[in-house]
């Protein structure tokens, strides 16, 4: 399609009003000759549209935004992918062209911090949880179908909204949470990649650490490549991780009855209450909202007036479709890891060696059921060796290496996305995953090297910073999908979608309160200023979710 550039630098003085139109898509200063159209995903054309209603896009406005986005790409991870034309029918062809960003947003469903919460799970409630794990996958995919719509629809991310409808007062603080969800995160993906490495090979656990930290690098390099590289390498990754914990779950013999209970019907033992919470926060992760609203921009769709709505349910309905594959087989590998670890403290209690011998091996099993020591991630590989022999760690081990590089490089991504987008920080993902990764080393190592038997609970917390740090992200994400302004008459959430997240949203809230709420008494017990301390904290945490709230982004 031929685009006159006067209508894009506004140079031509006979067509005023057709550059202007496009000026108010157009985030910055005026663009010019010299200006170029492939910068950054803030500087592009899918930026400013509160000024003006998409539904009423100019036509020679919109076909020259489709022209400009065929020349667009995304965070140096090469040109959009072609999807083709709008098709009436169902086509697989097209669905694989699609296939891809629902896929890398699945991978944070099954990081360390998941799988080190789907063994504790499995230790402590047995299979009892197991529907919580579907239930947060389902609401998960709920949360991500909003998130990509708001960039499908708008053809801007979650962070470039944010940074346009929230104050600089509150931008900030929401910035900062999300990122110190997103290093909570780095610190886990780094200590189960070395743990992985030290299973494997035997290395030192701080020296597995700063190897981890050196091959986030090999996957970063591979951007450049092209967007359905990367997609292809965390795909098969996903595939690793589906063959070596399927094959463990085959090798358990688990009771497919007590499964099936486990699935169906709803229950929380009350010792499990930390793990319950948990799951939701290392389920459903706050920085994977910012980054699936961004990697959906890597398909080109077709923006010219005639065909924008049609084109964009048919992107909506993909990759409704491809989420929802990618987080079945991400609820596979967690409900596998669960199942496995209960059947092995569900044969400890009763039938385990340990009942007939008084070996150190055995009576350890007994004790460690008897006493709910919560395992880690290498006591996991020590069980897996008792109950399946020596295949049992190394299939462990694997998949565990295959979760946690995998996770690295999409929390780097969803990292680059929010500075980038939230802050208007143009960072390249190199200095990015440096600044990131030398803040959460020092704690990593620490942990790693002078407090490695609290590994497990250190990892555990995380998780629960993940839940508490949730709303900060569903929050917007909610608001921005039910306005009309935002997403037009044709693409806002109905009443009911509106009426349900909400009360999901409520609902997490509501956990986050009653997790934090004994925290704030115990701290409170202890001193006066700890007391202040604690409902201070309380009490900015309640407040900052209320302001997000009730901010408008109807503008």
């Amino acid at each position: 399609m031929a685009c006159d550039t006067s209508a894009v630098t506004g140079n031509d003085t006979t067509n005023n009003d057709s550059s202007s139109t496009l000026n108010t898509y157009m985030p910055g200063s005026q663009l010019d000759e010299s200006t170029p159209l492939v910068t950054s995903q803030q500087q592009c054309y899918r930026a400013n549209r509160r000024n003006s209603n998409a539904n009423t896009m100019p036509s020679a406005t919109a076909d020259c935004l489709s022209a400009i986005e065929d020349e667009f790409e995304i965070h140096d991870i090469g040109p959009l992918v072609d999807i083709g034309d709008h098709e009436t029918t169902f086509s697989l062809s097209k669905l694989l062209r699609f296939a891809g960003p629902g896929f890398a947003m699945s991978i944070a469903y099954v990081d360390p911090g998941n799988i080190c919460s789907d063994l504790h799970c499995g230790a402590v409630a047995g299979y009892k949880l197991i529907w919580l794990l579907f239930l947060t996958h389902a609401l998960g995919l709920y949360i991500q179908t909003l998130s990509a719509r708001i960039g499908i629809v708008t053809g801007r991310n979650l962070a470039q909204h944010c940074h346009q409808q929230y104050a600089h007062g509150v931008r900030v603080p929401l910035w900062l949470i999300c990122e110190l969800a997103i290093i909570g995160s780095d610190i886990q993906e780094a200590i189960g990649t070395a743990i992985a490495l030290y299973l494997l090979f035997g290395i030192a656990v701080w020296k597995g650490i700063l190897i981890a930290a050196a091959l986030s690098y090999v996957i970063l390099a591979i951007q450049r490549f092209g967007a359905r590289k990367v997609e292809a390498i965390l795909i098969a990754m996903i595939a690793v991780m589906c063959g070596c914990f399927g094959v463990e779950v085959l090798m358990a013999q688990p009771d497919i009855g007590q499964i099936a209970q486990g699935f169906l019907v709803p229950r929380i033992p009350a010792n499990a209450m930390v793990q319950a919470v948990g799951i939701v926060g290392a389920v459903i992760m706050p920085h994977n909202l910012f980054l699936h609203s961004a990697l959906v921009g890597t398909r080109r769709i077709k923006r010219a007036s005639a065909v924008r709505n049609a084109s964009i349910r048919e992107a909506n309905f993909y990759t409704v479709l491809e989420s929802g594959i990618a987080l079945l087989f991400s609820f596979a590998i967690n409900a596998t890891i669960l199942i496995v670890f209960a059947d092995i403290y569900s044969a400890g209690d009763s039938s385990s060696p340990s009942s007939s011998s008084s070996n150190s091996g055995g009576g350890y099993l007994v004790r460690v059921a008897e006493e709910q020591h919560l395992p880690g991630l290498v006591e996991a590989a020590a069980l897996l060796e008792k109950a399946f022999g020596q295949a049992g760690p190394l299939l462990w081990a694997i998949g565990l290496l295959a979760s946690g590089q995998s996770s690295t490089a999409t929390g780097t991504m969803a990292g680059q996305f929010l500075m980038e987008g939230m802050m208007e920080m143009r960072v390249s993902p190199w200095l990015r995953m440096l600044i990131s990764r030398s803040i959460s080393l020092v704690p990593t190592m620490l942990v790693g090297t002078l407090a490695s038997k609290y590994l497990d609970q250190f990892d555990e917390w995380l998780n629960v910073l993940q839940s508490l740090a949730l709303p900060f992200a569903l929050i917007p994400t909610l608001k921005l999908a039910q306005s009309k302004a935002i997403m037009t008459d044709h693409f806002a959430l109905g009443t009911w979608w509106r009426v349900f997240g909400w009360v999901m949203a409520g609902a997490i809230i509501a956990l986050n309160v009653y997790l934090l709420l004994p925290l704030v008494l115990q701290v409170a017990t202890q001193s006066m200023a700890g007391a202040l301390l604690a409902y201070a904290a309380f009490g900015l945490y309640l407040v900052f979710v209320g302001v997000l709230g009730l901010t408008s982004v109807e503008n």
